[in-house]
């Protein structure tokens, strides 16, 4: 009578292997493209923050006599790397003698959801209060 050699996979123990295989490469995927896509939310928050940053560098060297009280567009000083729609305003106003506030907002688009930020500073007649 003749025997068989015995020393290879069964079915079962393929499929199972192909199985695990499949949910190691699906698992994989996903943490790839959850890396991506927050290393790119995080560019725009970083590029909106760095824009916001210069801004109020500028206010600052203006002065408390060199701002105006109302509302400004900036959108067209954003960065051009930020989705578009984008969109920026700067709103001063004089809550008290002495002192102006401006409010700078600025929104884009992150994958169809509206992302908008929102920064306040003060300039006073003697020096910046944050």
């Amino acid at each position: 009578m003749k025997k068989w050699d015995m020393s290879g996979f069964s079915v079962v123990e393929l499929i199972l292997s192909i199985t695990v295989g499949a949910l190691f490469i699906t698992s994989l995927t996903q943490i790839t493209n959850n890396y991506v896509s927050l290393g790119q939310k995080s560019r725009n928050v970083i590029l909106s923050n760095s824009y916001v940053e210069g801004k109020i560098e500028a206010l600052r060297n203006i002065g408390y006599n060199g701002l105006s009280v109302g509302t400004t567009d900036l959108s067209s000083e954003l960065p051009p790397q930020l989705p578009t729609p984008r969109s920026a305003t700067m709103s001063v106003t004089s809550p008290s003698s002495g002192l102006k506030q401006a409010d700078i907002s600025v929104t884009y688009n992150d994958k169809g959801k509206n992302q908008t930020y929102s920064y306040t500073t003060y300039v006073g007649e003697l020096s910046v209060v944050q």
